[in-house]
């Protein structure tokens, strides 16, 4: 090539591609901000008092790019501060949201504030997806309200119950697709692995008189299975299957009882069963559209009837007395607070509704939607340091 070639060749180069803003051609633009937290979102005041938050930059195209204009950082509360390094201090707790900027991007990252050292009500919710479907989720909230969060969305396959095993540290979720039972770490949320597998579409646990964790199954042979709380099957306990099982109780005198859901289409029953599993027959066999989760107060059994969005009242003798809570929309998942509260998850209206104990309707526990909640189907309450 001639030396003139060459040199026609050099500044076509630099004219095309350039190499710094004194040739007047323009970098890449900042389009995203991207906040990142050195200690996550949810930090413990009794543990922490700090966490560094980081800001990088990505172009139109999400390729990274270097931020070389300076940040600024705007807190909407007094919870926390941040200096104009990202240094965030814990004050008090509570949510708060902080807002990086830099010229006209902007970008918003929550940080949650608590004491895992206080007294606390603990409401964990599993979210049977839209329809039905992915994604699936177990929601955590505090009863006062001050925090909410995605215990978990990992592993998860169609989450039906939820069981809390204290003295483990862990929470066991059962999944109706993957016929399985998964278990998680009680304050991180993190997969622990296979608790249990092999169950046909389980549904409702429950830890029974013995301290074993019953596990009814819709699908299969529909019979009530049992395991040790290090995830060992002990067998089938029940002698009879009920199909479409969905709800599971204990009276007083120890005997089970079984609700079976039969599509909804007025079928629905609960069969008893004595202290050692034996078929004691239908208990209540009419006025009953579709059973959910079933529970006793004092000695009348109460039922979730999911298609009438009715918590209907039965006696010790299994006949129908009234209709204790109306106006619920699938309803399924109950717990109750330690005054007595009763908990439903309401799926028609995506929120946790809390009553008295007479039935009267106090407020949204978990508004709807709360973090994209769409079908609440277990309600679950855990006390902490009480």
């Amino acid at each position: 090539m001639k030396p003139t070639e060459l040199l026609l060749l050099s500044i076509t180069l630099m004219m095309l591609f350039g190499c710094s803003k004194d040739n007047g051609i323009a970098g890449p633009t900042l389009n995203t901000l991207i906040i990142t937290s050195s200690n996550g979102s949810r930090l413990d005041i009794s543990k922490i008092n700090s966490t560094q938050i980081s800001v990088s930059g990505r172009d139109a195209s999400n390729n990274q790019i270097d931020i070389k204009d300076p940040i600024s950082w705007e807190v909407n509360n007094s919870n926390i501060t941040v200096d104009q390094n990202g240094l965030v201090s814990l004050v008090s707790i509570g949510m708060s949201t902080i807002t990086a900027r830099v010229k006209e991007v902007m970008a918003t990252i929550e940080i949650s504030v608590w004491n895992s050292q206080l007294p606390r009500t603990e409401i964990f919710v599993s979210d049977a997806g839209p329809n039905y479907q992915a994604p699936w989720q177990i929601l955590r909230a505090f009863e006062d309200g001050s925090h909410y969060e995605v215990f978990t969305n990992q592993n998860l396959s169609w989450p039906q119950d939820i069981v809390i095993l204290e003295g483990k540290g862990i929470a066991l979720i059962s999944n109706f697709s993957a016929n399985n039972i998964t278990q998680y770490d009680l304050e991180t949320g993190s997969y622990k692995g296979v608790f249990a597998s092999g169950i046909s579409g389980p549904t409702r646990m429950k830890i029974g008189p013995d301290e074993l964790l019953y596990v009814l199954q819709w699908q299969g042979d529909g019979l009530v299975r049992r395991f040790e709380l290090n995830g060992t099957s002990l067998g089938a306990f029940t002698d009879v299957g009920v199909s479409q099982s969905i709800g599971i109780a204990w009276d007083s005198g120890g005997n089970l009882y079984v609700s079976s859901y039969s599509d909804g289409n007025g079928s629905s029953f609960v069969r008893r069963f004595d202290a050692a599993g034996k078929d004691m027959g239908i208990f209540i066999g009419s006025n009953i559209q579709g059973a959910t989760d079933i529970w006793f107060e004092g000695t009348d059994l109460m039922i979730n009837d999911y298609p009438q969005g009715i918590v209907k009242r039965f006696n010790a003798s299994g006949a129908f007395q009234e209709n204790f809570i109306t106006g619920l929309n699938l309803n399924e998942g109950i717990d109750h607070l330690l005054n007595g509260n009763i908990l439903i998850g309401n799926g028609g209206s995506k929120a946790v509704k809390m009553y008295t104990p007479e039935g009267v309707f106090i407020k949204d526990i978990v508004p709807p939607g709360t973090l994209n909640l769409a079908l609440p189907n277990a309600v679950t309450v855990r006390e902490v340091n009480r």
